[in-house]
């Protein structure tokens, strides 16, 4: 009988203890907790660094309805949303922000829709912002899509 009881305390210390934790997550919340809303249910799924944003930074003034679900409504200097903005620097496309950039960050870039750059292929295809001719090209001052096109090198 001592035997049962040195190992039944232990055991339930344990469970009360652990039943303590599981029912920390649903205590009442302070009044000035942040309250939960499921953006799933609008126009605008909360992805990436979105999820981080404070609710006031899209909603000007708590105003919910007009604000853009288009990247250029908010990263663009002009726009009174606190957001990132395109770089002075940047190469020059359409205003199709996700065709290039995913909502998780901006860098790295890892795919590119090139129906959305505007301009050269070199602007961008000069060995310095992105690979371009390698050491064993044939000489030529021609545009890339002189020869080749996005969908494949020929």
């Amino acid at each position: 009988m001592i035997r049962f009881r040195l190992l039944i305390v232990p055991l339930v210390i344990a469970a009360c203890f652990a039943v303590s934790i599981l029912l920390v997550p649903f205590e009442s919340r302070s009044s000035d907790a942040k309250p939960t809303f499921d953006h799933f249910t609008t126009a605008f799924r909360l992805e990436g660094g979105h999820r981080l944003a404070e609710c006031e930074g899209c909603h000007i003034n708590g105003i919910f309805a007009g604000t853009p679900t288009e990247c250029v409504g908010c990263h663009t200097q002009a726009s009174r949303v606190r957001a990132t903005w395109q770089p002075a620097t940047h190469l020059p496309v359409t205003e199709q922000c996700d065709a290039c950039h995913r909502p998780v960050s901006w860098v790295p870039v890892v795919r590119v829709d090139h129906l959305e750059v505007q301009g050269s292929c070199s602007s961008c295809h000069n060995n310095i912002t992105v690979r371009g001719q390698h050491a064993q090209h044939i000489p030529t001052t021609n545009e890339c899509d002189a020869c080749h096109n996005t969908r494949f090198w020929r």
